[in-house]
């Protein structure tokens, strides 16, 4: 990646506040340098002095500077820098698993208020839409294609991103009743068309993705199931067929198909260092009418989402994910103490790309801060 990293004061800070637990904390506009504090438990909070939202008897994080996202360090064989290896998984999914997922995705949001779906004359829609947990689903527009550009505010997240995709089920009024097998060479005869596909990050071309025939990012799905709501779902928009207007259904009973199969294309991006980033990805189809995408998305990367729960055993788990950046995990047992402690009494592993800090609940307050190195 061409240019610097961010310059980044460490001593700035903003604040986040969520009050149960389990819970997602999702960063709202921050600093780059700013830090994410998490309440779990204690007195209620209290206003701090020169904090912008307010003071808290919590467990906090502070995210840390950014690195340009190819210093990454990268596993041995793996093709692409900061794009996890097709062979390997992430938050404990395999990429046949994640294309799933992002069919599952596309396919719950109705087509006017999906990221992935751009309409002519309307605003975009946040690329945060129905987005959860540490994996974050980016495309272009699957349905119309054309040249198009996409602008996000996003945290620093794992992207599964399509660079081409077919997706064959037995949704028809009636349904089919197409086996698997047929439903799978459906969709790979399908797949074979595509062709010019390319994916450029930071100006960093990304290699064996041009051929379909034996890119090592293609995949095919396990068989899965899909749910799509009442009102504007994609096969009563989009499918040109008249027998799927059934599926649009004004009584607000969303549809279920239990069989499909997707087949394509996909890069698993590791977290992006904060700050700017453009990702450009092409595709073309052979097949009648003719299909083309050429999406531009411009990505502002803030600190990544902190995610705190307890588990059976009483003990609280602190999970992120694994940024190009590298931290100490510091302890103290005020917010006001100037005191911060590496923390040593704590079971900490990284799997799947998720780091996971593990403790015993405590009676009194515990702060915890990860500290940029």
């Amino acid at each position: 990646m061409s240019g610097a990293s961010p310059r980044l004061d460490k001593n700035i800070f903003s604040t986040l506040q969520t009050n149960m637990l389990p819970s997602r904390i999702k960063p709202k506009h921050m600093d780059p340098a700013a830090c994410t504090l998490l309440q779990r438990y204690g007195p209620p909070p209290h206003r701090v002095s020169g904090d912008p939202v307010c003071g808290l008897r919590a467990l906090f994080l502070i995210a840390s500077l950014a690195l340009p996202l190819f210093e990454l360090s990268t596993a041995s064989g793996q093709i692409n820098p900061g794009i996890i290896d097709p062979t390997n998984t992430y938050s404990g999914k395999t990429y046949s698993q994640l294309a799933s997922g992002w069919w599952q995705y596309f396919m719950s949001l109705p087509m006017t208020n999906s990221p992935l779906n751009f309409i002519d004359g309307n605003p975009p829609v946040p690329l945060s839409t129905g987005q959860s947990g540490p994996v974050w689903f980016m495309g272009g527009s699957y349905a119309s294609g054309g040249a198009l550009s996409f602008t996000n505010t996003i945290p620093s997240i794992g992207l599964f991103l399509i660079i081409s995709g077919i997706e064959k089920d037995n949704a028809a009024c009636p349904p089919a009743n197409w086996n698997e097998p047929y439903l799978r060479t459906w969709a790979g005869n399908v797949e074979n068309h595509a062709f010019g596909m390319s994916c450029i990050i930071d100006g960093v071309p990304v290699d064996q993705i041009d051929n379909v025939s034996t890119s090592p990012y293609r995949v095919q799905s396990p068989a899965f199931s899909y749910t799509c709501p009442a009102v504007h779902n994609y096969l009563h928009d989009y499918r040109t067929n008249p027998s799927c207007y059934c599926y649009e259904n004004f009584s607000g009973i969303p549809y279920t198909n239990n069989g499909a199969i997707m087949d394509g294309v996909f890069l698993m991006l590791s977290p992006l260092s904060i700050g700017s980033h453009v990702i450009n990805a092409t595709v073309q189809f052979s097949f009648t009418p003719a299909f083309w995408a050429d999406c531009t998305y411009y990505l502002t990367v803030q600190p990544a989402p902190l995610t705190i729960a307890v588990n059976q055993n009483r003990q609280f788990e602190l999970t992120w994910p694994q940024a190009p950046d590298s931290y100490t995990l510091e302890s103290t047992s005020s917010i006001d103490s100037p005191h911060w402690q590496p923390v040593t009494n704590l079971s900490l592993s990284l799997e799947d790309g998720i780091y996971r800090a593990t403790g015993p609940l405590s009676t009194t307050n515990q702060f915890f801060r990860l500290r940029p190195n």
